[in-house]
């Protein structure tokens, strides 16, 4: 009885080694570049990185390979909808106002601007931020609406968020109105590609 048990454990350690050698022999023939989470030849541009075999790409960016600006998607003529949803002057609320804006390149890879806001061409200069844990996310700059002090105009806050060929946002804003007092407004509004 002790010998049948003896050769079933030394089978089974025998077939063990077999297949662990088997299985050892087989990874060791297969290079290395070939599996799917390699970086070997992942080309990753703009400062992106390698990791499992994708790009990670730094803010800015995104692609495949990092190529392209994210900020692009933004620029271009679009038709601004506003909608006053909230204000001091309770009697303006649900007023509609429509016009064209264009968004415009910056210097840097993550910011645009909204030219001819409110329908002023003064306001030239709001600065837009891509979010940097979702491209499809901004925020309004508030600092942007210094040179507007002079028309009696600053932004307070800001946010917004593009679909494809659409871009919906709330931007908070203060203005001098015609009593010659400071009205805090909260726009929506809507913007669609011309």
């Amino acid at each position: 009885m002790v010998s049948k048990k003896g050769g079933l454990v030394i089978a089974i350690i025998g077939l063990l080694s077999f297949v662990f050698s088997v299985m050892s022999l087989s990874s060791c023939t297969q290079p290395l570049e070939e599996f799917p989470w390699s970086c070997n030849y992942v080309v990753c541009n703009n400062g992106g990185t390698c990791d499992s075999g994708r790009c990670v790409c730094p803010v800015g960016f995104e692609g495949g390979d990092c190529s392209v600006k994210t900020v692009d998607k933004y620029i271009g003529t679009w038709q601004l909808h506003s909608t006053l949803v909230g204000s001091d002057s309770v009697k303006q609320v649900g007023t509609d106002t429509t016009y064209d804006v264009l968004l415009d390149r910056t210097a840097a890879n993550t910011t645009f601007f909204i030219r001819n806001f409110y329908n002023n061409v003064y306001y030239g200069t709001v600065l837009c931020h891509i979010d940097s844990n979702n491209t499809s996310e901004f925020w309004i700059d508030t600092t942007s609406s210094l040179n507007m002090i002079y028309d009696h105009f600053r932004i307070r806050s800001g946010w917004g968020r593009i679909y494809g060929d659409s871009i919906s946002a709330t931007m908070r804003i203060q203005r001098l109105n015609a009593s010659i007092n400071w009205q805090r407004d909260t726009i929506d509004f809507a913007c669609y590609r011309r």
